[in-house]
């Protein structure tokens, strides 16, 4: 399994690509919007983890245009968030994000919603 990891937090990308790769799921790490959708347009992935608040562009925003390009719109999408409201939850939902997690999550509960959705 292939997961692409999208947050502005250099930290929390390493540690989440580092959760991956002890569960034997590999990892591919992009630091903003425009770089996961340049790594998506280039490269297969089965799941794709995707933060909702990042300095220069929202999750929300990356999600539907991943959803409205060809190659991104059959893959399950996790959206990581800060923010637990049902507001966000349905927000994540209407563009087409598979999964919400609220921040902050333990590693199993990661590791078993990234296998759930890529199977």
């Amino acid at each position: 399994m292939r997961v692409l990891i999208v947050d502005d937090n250099e930290e929390l990308r390493d540690f989440l690509a580092l959760c991956l790769i002890e569960a034997a799921i590999d990892a591919v790490a992009a630091r903003d919007p425009a770089d996961a959708l340049l790594k998506i347009a280039t490269g297969e992935f089965d799941v794709l983890v995707i933060d909702s608040i990042m300095e220069h562009s929202d999750g929300i925003e990356l999600v539907e245009q991943i959803r409205a390009s060809k190659s991104g719109r059959k893959i399950p999408i996790l959206m990581m968030s800060t923010i637990s409201t049902a507001l966000a939850r349905r927000m994540a939902t209407g563009a087409g994000c598979n999964e919400f997690l609220v921040k902050p999550f333990g590693q199993a509960q990661f590791i078993e919603q990234i296998k759930n959705l890529g199977q």
